[in-house]
């Protein structure tokens, strides 16, 4: 069923910014320390949510309880299908939980501020990490993001999201050049030009900053390998591929059929 939400009392709504005014934008820095970090772009800290629920891990006890038992019963029996619905149950526990602080934290954000700047994560990307794939699917960083984009939408603010390949992390806040030294296990961010800040407040700091720097923003059409992209496809020339740019014609392929075998 389609359902179709009414609009907002205005009263509920942001205000218009005026044609102009390009400031008050609020970076959010999404992590697994810090459930997310929300900071001006003048390195004024708006939140810090730490107490994230994680109820994947908290329940993953009852979980594997749950997974046992139902293995132990006969595939279609009654039986199982009760310890099927125990264990379905207790899923839907989990997300609801996982989804009502969400919801929360959604709500505390586009209530105060009415432009933010999130990161583009490679969520799929990252859960490629066996060490740190429960971690990442325990918090829904991706689910978060969405939440942020249609509510704000509601309320008439803007929801901007960085390039994917932004250093936030790594750039420093305060002279805008990148620490290509940082890992993951350092939590505060030094800067040779005597800056020092937590990695996470940095970050915000820096996604806060990426609608004034986006236009200087420069990355490589193949940021994997750092350099441009090749094409693998050959020339088209007079004497390379008369019938087409990329196609193979029956000679490269060594299926050419003469006249004279086909009579």
């Amino acid at each position: 069923m389609a359902t179709e939400a009414s609009e907002l009392h205005s009263t509920c709504r942001h205000h218009a910014r005026k044609s102009g005014d390009d400031g008050g934008w609020v970076g959010i820095d999404r992590g697994l320390t810090a459930f997310a970090v929300a900071a001006t772009a003048d390195g004024t800290e708006r939140a810090r949510i730490a107490a994230a629920p994680k109820p994947l891990s908290t329940e993953l006890g009852r979980q594997r309880r749950l997974a046992k038992s139902m293995s132990r019963k006969q595939r279609g029996s009654h039986n199982y299908q009760q310890a099927a619905a125990r264990l379905g149950r207790h899923h839907c526990r989990v997300a609801n939980i996982r989804r009502h602080f969400a919801h929360q934290i959604a709500n505390r954000l586009v209530k105060a501020h009415d432009r933010l700047v999130v990161e583009d994560l490679n969520v799929a990307g990252m859960l490629g990490n066996r060490r740190l794939a429960r971690a990442i699917s325990d918090v829904g960083w991706a689910d978060f993001a969405r939440l942020l984009v249609y509510k704000q939408q509601w309320r008439g603010g803007t929801v901007t999201v960085a390039d994917r390949w932004y250093p936030s992390s790594k750039r420093c806040s305060a002279c805008g050049v990148p620490n290509s030294t940082l890992s993951l296990a350092d939590r505060v961010f030094i800067c040779e030009c005597g800056f020092r800040a937590d990695r996470d407040h940095n970050a915000a700091v820096n996604l806060a900053l990426w609608p004034t720097v986006q236009q200087n923003f420069s990355r490589s059409p193949d940021p994997r390998a750092g350099g441009r992209v090749t094409n693998v496809r050959r020339r088209e020339g007079t004497d390379r591929h008369p019938i087409g740019i990329g196609e193979t014609v029956p000679v490269d392929a060594g299926t050419e059929v003469h006249a004279s075998l086909v009579a």
